[in-house]
């Protein structure tokens, strides 16, 4: 029998060991990004009030709800005041009534003091009926082109939009016309970055966005993929990396990301 040298055999060993960590355990170690928002127009009442943005689950079998639990487990973990979901939460025709059932059962655990909102992302739209269903099902309250002020014990609040993935072409221009509120701090949720240089148009402070996955190949992604993005005037875009990595072979050291933000009136 032929013998193969030690040095090829370690190789295959780190090799096997490496996709065993990536696959096995990286897959489930969920990072979290923290990021203060400070700003003059945040209403005292919201002074201390913790966003958690979680994005781009891509569902697609049972094996996903392990994720999906880890996440809701650590989201819980922060205490969050405001939960944020903006978009993709199944792969593009993958909901069952199995997957849905056990989705909502999961999600339903998420706790928040004030709200938990939803936009949809471009893979929802191939099933919004099903998606919206899972959704509200688990007390979020999905926002498709429109707007809601929040308020937390005062007169002052904070105005969120949520507009449907790009996908469906929203008329941008006529619903940020109509969504603002120049006497309120105003956040945007929006599945795609792309437009972000559109939007400083608008008083909006803050985009909260994901899609790429940390991919400038994606569709749309070239300029705008992961992290923190500040514009001259006040936007501030923040683009979620996403829980369910892509399949490739250069996502295999990425982690599943939820983002955190503190506001902090200045």
């Amino acid at each position: 029998m032929k013998k193969f040298p030690i040095y090829v055999l370690s190789v295959a060993a780190i090799i096997i060991v490496f996709f065993f960590y990536s696959l096995c355990i990286l897959k489930y170690s969920i990072k979290v990004e923290e990021t203060i928002i400070n700003s003059l127009n945040i209403p005292s009442s919201f002074d201390g009030v913790r966003l958690i943005q979680f994005s781009d689950l891509h569902l697609k079998n049972e094996e996903d709800l392990v994720l999906l639990e880890k996440s809701v487990n650590e989201i819980n973990r922060l205490e969050a005041d405001i939960i944020l979901f903006t978009g993709d939460l199944f792969e593009k025709g993958a909901v069952t009534s199995s997957l849905s059932s056990q989705t909502i059962e999961i999600l339903s655990q998420l706790k928040s003091s004030l709200a938990k909102l939803a936009i949809l992302g471009d893979k929802d739209l191939s099933q919004p009926d099903e998606i919206s269903h899972i959704l509200t099902t688990s007390s979020f309250k999905i926002l498709r082109n429109e707007s809601l002020e929040l308020y937390n014990g005062s007169s002052e609040g904070i105005n969120f939009i949520g507009i449907d993935s790009l996908s469906s072409s929203p008329d941008l221009n006529t619903l940020l016309s109509q969504s603002t509120n120049t006497n309120n701090f105003n956040i945007l949720l929006l599945h795609e970055p792309t437009l972000a240089a559109k939007v400083t148009d608008y008083p909006i402070e803050v985009q909260l966005s994901g899609h790429c996955r940390g991919q400038s190949s994606t569709s749309g992604c070239s300029q705008f993929y992961s992290g923190t993005y500040r514009f001259a005037d006040q936007l501030t875009l923040q683009v979620n990396r996403g829980l369910n990595r892509p399949n490739n072979i250069g996502n295999l050291l990425t982690r599943p990301t939820l983002y955190s933000f503190l506001l902090i009136k200045e």
